[in-house]
């Protein structure tokens, strides 16, 4: 008898409880939503600014969001806005590279996102308001998501009712809404909708949105820019005004929209300010009069933006004076009349707490791709890892006095590994 066939038993177990283990950990088990919007247009940044989905790592996210197909305003389908990068490339295109993602990360689910701030909101105004125009829309994405393998869709019209908008785009987005869930009764269908108190009154009805959409993200960001003349917080906390985070989720809550549905949108970059003055250090630059226009970063070249791996790159300038401002929750950072307003993990790490404080049903980020993935600054990551940090924390303690199966798991794991290690002495010495 062979002593070496005791052993392979042994290691076929530990082998099998290890990939078990490995896969549970592939993406965020905390069980909130970390939907992550990802900006195909990255791959054209420069230098350290080019995301590729090689640099994609999805086990911080539970949801990807494919960032923008198009709508077709002759046959009123969906269409990709760039096929080389979407449908072409390497053969295979970027569309069935993220999808196939999900045979290495399990529970990841993947969405095509449709619309987007370029697209503008005329042509989907036009669509929503024709019956007939609507049902080519939807039989499109429902062949779109089968042949692609996407699991869901989430809308992206920026926004009902504005830019170009109808007051009809109100109860034409729900009839929008509706159709695409009947025909999609299995996929997850979400909306993206503005943080604007104005808008969300004029153009989305909450009650029905939220009786057919899975999940709303909201997007919880851009209450303040250079437009406004004075220096304030891309997305604040908390406020003076309805200008911000708490003030948009209060609202919808009391507009009756499921907590468990709404989806709280978190920046990963910040707004930029020239201030008409020079702001003296270490004096709080909230408030302050500010030029017309900001500036941008070297990556992602948007006037009055830079995304967070350009400030933490900028920052390491020590001409920068950093601070906090403790009313909105909110980084800050100032050289002479050159003024960064952003959200940093302690901003983030904040905006999630809140959202657990006020049973959302997770959180989305806008974009993945601005974090620091490369690590230039600290960790790689570092925006994500702070909030899922958030999240793991907080599900450990409403678990702590529950049975947990992961601990199960590594129990059996020890065991068993106690149990193959005496086998194999035996063995050993028995050859």
């Amino acid at each position: 008898m062979n002593p070496m066939r005791n052993l392979t038993p042994c290691l076929l177990i530990l082998l099998f409880l290890y990939i078990n283990n490995i896969r549970g950990q592939m993406t965020p088990t905390h069980g909130k939503v970390v939907a992550c919007y990802v900006a195909m247009w990255a791959k054209y940044r420069s230098s350290n600014g080019k995301f590729t989905l090689d640099n994609l790592k999805p086990q911080h996210c539970t949801h990807l969001i494919y960032a923008f197909a198009g709508l077709n305003t002759t046959s009123w389908e969906i269409q990709s806005l760039d096929r080389w990068t979407d449908i072409e490339e390497d053969g295979m295109g970027n569309y069935r590279k993220m999808t196939n993602l999900r045979k290495r990360y399990s529970g990841l689910k993947v969405s095509i996102g449709i619309g987007g701030w370029n697209e503008g909101s005329k042509n989907y105004s036009i669509l929503a308001s024709d019956k007939e125009k609507r049902k080519s829309f939807v039989n499109s994405v429902v062949t779109f998501i089968s042949e692609y393998k996407f699991d869901g869709v989430d809308l992206d019209w920026e926004f009902p009712s504005q830019r170009d908008g109808t007051p009809e785009d109100k109860k034409n987005f729900a009839f929008l809404i509706k159709e695409l869930k009947d025909a999609l009764p299995n996929s997850i269908v979400t909306a993206a909708i503005s943080p604007n108190k104005k808008i969300i009154d004029e153009g989305y009805d909450i009650p029905k949105i939220s009786k057919y959409l899975d999940y709303i993200y909201i997007m919880a960001y851009d209450y303040h820019g250079s437009w406004d003349l004075k220096m304030f917080p891309n997305a604040p906390l908390y406020s003076m005004d309805d200008g911000s985070v708490n003030s948009t989720v209060s609202y919808l809550l009391q507009l009756r929209a499921p907590p468990e549905k709404l989806i709280l949108g978190l920046p990963m970059y910040g707004r930029t300010y020239i201030s008409t003055e020079n702001i003296p250090p270490g004096k709080n630059p909230i408030g302050q009069s500010s030029e017309s226009d900001g500036f941008s970063g070297p990556y992602t070249c948007v006037n009055g933006t830079m995304g967070y791996y350009e400030i933490c790159e900028e920052l390491k300038n020590k001409e920068w004076i950093t601070g906090w401002d403790n009313v909105s929750e909110t980084a800050y950072a100032v050289n002479e009349n050159r003024v960064i307003l952003y959200d940093n993990p302690k901003s983030l790490q904040q905006k999630v707490l809140y959202a657990n404080k006020m049973n959302l049903g997770g959180v989305m980020v806008w974009s993945i791709d601005t974090d620091d993935f490369n690590g230039n600054c600290e960790s790689d990551y570092i925006l994500m890892k702070s909030i899922n940090r958030v999240l793991i924390k907080k599900n450990e303690e409403n678990e702590k006095n529950k049975t947990n199966g992961t601990s199960r798991m590594f129990s059996l794991y020890n065991i068993l590994t106690v149990l193959c290690a005496i086998v194999s002495i035996f063995t050993l010495t028995n050859l």
